[in-house]
């Protein structure tokens, strides 16, 4: 593997032709959508050429340069523009400084780098390399390429080099040397090439599917007509995993639950590169399977049954959608196939023992010894009533106020077994109530979701009663991941449109009664569902409707109305830390914090536990509190008084602060 980008040698590597060749082609293709780029950098340039940068003006400039940066589709995050500005408004001339240095072609560019870096850094900003990127090629850009992090890495792997990235100002240095190397091998290809030609290069490269894909393939099967060089394995592995990430993200494939990377064959021992992808579920059946040959390219679907292939001799025969519809026909066909040879309910089920399910019950006294709340009594009430009047429970506030801890304990309360989970925005009735996995026999069965586990087990197929708690739970599109559930718990029984083995449909109901057979699921009157909400995250997730919201109590979990260290003791009693030496410097870092923004005792739990031998506070900050803080308006304001603090290192903490890569 080379080990930097100046020690590439770009006009010796085959990877570069081929890719610029196929980029070209791809230009003319619907799917290129990159033009809008030129017309949007000119206008900038054409605006910063009549443009006088002054400490009158360059409030105006910068708010010129967010809002082309806004209708553009975002050539750097929004938000590093935005504090870009108000960095114009309160520093004007620290800032006209620092853009005068960027564009002093007089200078070094290595040293204009820095030395902007270093004036933003006096101030307390930090400059981002795609910000750098942004502001320079706003300037002129037929010399100076927009950045992007993971561009510049995925190239790299592509390529082979290796080259650590550091510094904003080194990070942007490095891609625009990468840029200059390209530069001559894309005039070949493109008229009049600059900068942003070479930058939209590496961007469609490395974002583009339908280009990245068959470049790679191209190249491994140029690789496979040549004698077998070890230290291309590297390289031929990141192509690999690049063309499987690209399969694996096919929608029509959506159904498989894919497994990561794993089984990629290089040249070594004489074999050919090739790509095995297994579900997660069953391994050495259904497989996507893609080879390349020196002969030719072949991809399909195999098990042990079935063998699908597609094969393709001339390398220009072979493009992503070809690839893409070969996957999805295939796929289908085989589904058809094991819906067929569904096997029959297996004939010892019926001899099944009858379960005994977990009696609940609701006169019981919650109790949670091992947590505290400075307003306990109030939770235990709420929660006890709530749940003896049939409703299931969200418990909602700030990040670390110990939601899900009291989840468990509520359970653990009641002598009920639980199973904990966390949502995710993609949730859907796959993952909550079931869907069809293969078997190792190379069909296709009936697998229940997070929700139907509750009330039977897989294995077993005896009946149980495990509570569910849902943390983070309105990260999740609730009514269509939960929306036969919501059916069931209005007392309706509903048909899912899955058969299971017997070949009948699975049903679920909320009758108490046992049921016999594979397919049929009832649900418990004492069976409850514990979520936990995030209150920072409910203006911008999703919503719950009204018909999910009346079967729930949502019950506050609140941080204590008063830190001090008398409070905080309490909480070490709890933790197991009641010795701990530095109590009088956690109360007053937890009080500064919750000025600006709430965060719960288990945040401060992590701290504490990480400080307690050596009181490292800056970097317990850096590691538990700072990914918390969500701050907009009062941001620069609450470093200052962080830094403030005497035992936390200021120098450490503005170095790091807002220091994008």
């Amino acid at each position: 593997m080379k080990e930097t980008i100046g020690a590439f040698h770009f006009e010796e590597d085959e990877f570069i032709t081929i890719a610029l060749a196929h980029y070209n082609r791809f230009k003319e293709s619907a799917h290129y959508d990159q033009k809008y780029k030129w017309y949007v950098l000119k206008e900038l340039n054409e605006f910063m050429e009549r443009s006088v940068i002054t400490k009158e003006t360059v409030g105006e400039i910068v708010h010129y340069l967010k809002k082309e940066n806004t209708s553009s589709g975002y050539f750097v995050y929004w938000r590093s523009l935005l504090e870009f500005e108000r960095f114009s408004i309160t520093h004007e001339e620290q800032c006209t400084d620092v853009l005068r240095t960027l564009y002093d072609d007089e200078k070094p560019f290595k040293e204009r780098l820095n030395e902007a870096t270093r004036q933003s850094h006096s101030c307390g900003y930090s400059l981002g390399a795609p910000l750098l990127g942004y502001l320079l090629a706003a300037f002129d850009y037929t010399s100076y390429p927009m950045y992007k992090k993971e561009v510049l890495e995925t190239f790299k792997n592509m390529i082979g080099a290796h080259e650590k990235l550091g510094r904003a100002a080194d990070n942007y240095s490095q891609y625009v040397e990468l840029c200059k190397h390209l530069l001559p091998f894309v005039a070949r290809e493109v008229k009049h090439a600059t900068m942003l030609d070479v930058q939209d290069f590496l961007y469609c490269i490395t974002k583009y599917r339908e280009l990245f894909v068959p470049v790679s393939i191209h190249y491994l099967k140029h690789l496979s007509e040549k004698p077998y060089e070890e230290a291309e394995d590297a390289r031929v592995c990141a192509l690999l995993k690049m063309v499987h990430g690209a399969i694996c993200e096919i929608p029509e494939l959506s159904s498989l639950c894919i497994q990561k990377a794993r089984e990629l064959t290089t040249f070594k021992n004489d074999s050919c590169p090739s790509l095995v992808i297994y579900t997660k579920e069953q391994e050495g059946h259904v497989k996507l399977f893609l080879e390349i040959e020196k002969e030719e390219i072949r991809y399909g679907i195999m098990d042990e049954h079935e063998k699908d292939m597609d094969v393709i001799h001339r390398i220009e025969d072979f493009s992503f959608s070809r690839l893409r519809q070969k996957y999805e026909t295939a796929y289908e066909r085989l589904i058809r196939l094991n819906r067929q040879t569904v096997r029959e309910e297996r004939a010892s089920y019926g001899k099944r023992e009858e379960s005994e399910r977990q009696l609940v019950s609701f006169e019981h006294k919650v109790q949670f010894p091992s947590l505290y709340f400075e307003d306990e009594e109030r939770l235990k009430r709420q929660i006890q009533s709530a749940l003896k009047n049939g409703k299931h429970l969200i418990f909602a506030g700030p990040p670390g106020t110990g939601k899900s801890k009291l989840a468990s304990e509520v359970c653990k309360s009641y002598g009920v077994q639980s199973v904990f989970t966390t949502a995710s925005s993609d949730w859907s009735t796959f993952e909550t109530i079931g869907g069809y996995h293969p078997t190792r026999e190379g069909t296709l069965a009936f697998h229940p979701g997070l929700f139907l586990q509750c009330f039977k087990d897989d294995r077993t197929k005896k009946e149980q009663n495990k509570w569910l708690i849902v943390d983070e739970m309105n990260r999740a599109d609730l009514d269509q991941a939960f929306g036969a559930l919501l059916s069931v718990l209005a007392g309706d029984r509903v048909s899912l449109g899955f058969q299971a083995e017997n070949g009948k449909n699975v049903t679920i109901s909320p009758q108490e009664e046992g049921r016999d057979a594979v397919h049929e699921y009832s649900v418990p009157s004492s069976w409850r569902l514990i979520g936990t909400m995030n209150t920072r995250d409910k203006a911008t997730l999703f919503q719950m409707s009204y018909a999910f919201m009346r079967r729930f109590a949502f019950i506050s979990i609140h941080p204590p109305s008063e830190i001090t260290e008398k409070v905080l003791l309490r909480y070490m009693n709890k933790w197991g830390i009641e010795s701990y030496p530095f109590i009088t410097k956690l109360t007053k870092l937890w009080h500064v914090i919750n000025q600006y923004e709430q965060i719960g005792p288990a945040l401060i739990q992590d701290v504490a536990l990480f400080t307690k031998d050596e009181g490292d506070f800056t970097s317990a900050f850096q590691l538990f509190l700072w990914p918390q803080i969500h701050l907009f308006e009062q941001e620069r304001e609450f470093m200052n008084e962080i830094c403030s603090l005497k035992f936390i290192d200021e120098e450490t903490i503005r170095r790091e602060w807002k220091d994008e890569q």
